[in-house]
């Protein structure tokens, strides 16, 4: 069974204060079963790991000293060739100085997407997980300052693809003046990456849009007309070794000033991986 996590999704347990401030390298960490509904390793206990500072189980975010604040934003198990990770994700803001002067972020300012994955090592023992990687940048998402927001109504998809890696998408809906984005945030993972290797063990792969809603800013019609839809993600053989990713619609869209109309086959999607940019963008 494979189980997902979000920030506030934790129970708690004693596994941060018990191994924050060690060396990185000594990591192995009591967890268990994968079977269980709570996560592994409690959000506190990741932030600990990554940051090498103490940090209660419950806590979601840290202020560090150059004042970055790292937050929780995400945790999935993994079952993959025969292995059991879980990798889980934080985002940070930018540092003190970075934000000296301002009143709020502008809409481009992204965060700092990182990765710390555990790998069950030892099941049904105690420790159970040791570190399998952590990586401190693994590219940047969002906007305002402020990431993605995890939807906790969809479960997350994976594609296996030939050359061994994989393939995460994790639902998100975020929302912004009154519109929520939905989409998904795409994540590489190559388990079996030697220091030699260019890129990470995770890699941040871009964004896919699905749909949007606008019925907190369109007040029943009075104030715009009222849209809202969604999308179907699946995985495509593409030329290279990552699959294209196509989005079919539903629902409705604007059609000019005051008229809405219902999404058809043609404004189905088709997101391919574009190797300049290293991020899947529509095509």
């Amino acid at each position: 069974m494979k189980n997902t996590f979000k920030a506030g999704s934790f129970m708690h347990s004693g596994l941060a204060k018990a191994f924050a401030g060690l060396a990185l390298a000594t990591f192995t960490l009591a967890a268990p079963a994968l079977a269980q509904a709570s996560a592994p390793i409690p959000p506190g206990a990741v932030l600990a790991v990554m940051q090498n500072v103490e940090v209660p189980d419950q806590d979601e975010e840290v202020e560090l000293q150059d004042g970055v604040t790292a937050t929780f934003w995400y945790g999935q198990e993994l079952d993959f060739d025969g292995k059991y990770y879980y990798a889980s994700f934080v985002w940070h803001t930018r540092d003190s100085a970075a934000r000296q002067g301002e009143d709020f972020a502008a809409p481009e300012v992204q965060v700092r997407l990182a990765d710390a994955t555990f790998e069950l090592t030892h099941p049904g023992q105690t420790p159970a997980y040791s570190i399998r990687s952590i990586e401190r940048k693994i590219g940047f998402f969002g906007g305002r300052e402020k990431p993605e927001e995890v939807d906790p109504k969809r479960q997350a998809l994976e594609h296996r693809t030939a050359d061994g890696r994989l393939l995460l998408a994790v639902p998100t809906a975020t929302f912004d003046d009154g519109v929520v984005t939905k989409g998904y945030t795409m994540l590489l993972f190559n388990p079996n990456k030697k220091p030699e290797d260019d890129g990470w063990v995770w890699s941040y792969v871009g964004q896919v849009r699905t749909g949007e809603d606008n019925s907190a800013a369109c007040d029943e019609g009075a104030v715009m007309p009222c849209i809202g839809s969604d999308g179907e993600l699946s995985f495509v053989a593409g030329q290279g070794p990552l699959p294209q990713v196509q989005v079919k619609v539903s629902g409705t869209t604007f059609q000019g000033p005051g008229k809405i109309r219902s999404l058809a086959a043609a404004d189905n999607l088709t997101y391919v991986y574009d190797g300049k940019t290293q991020q899947y963008a529509s095509h």
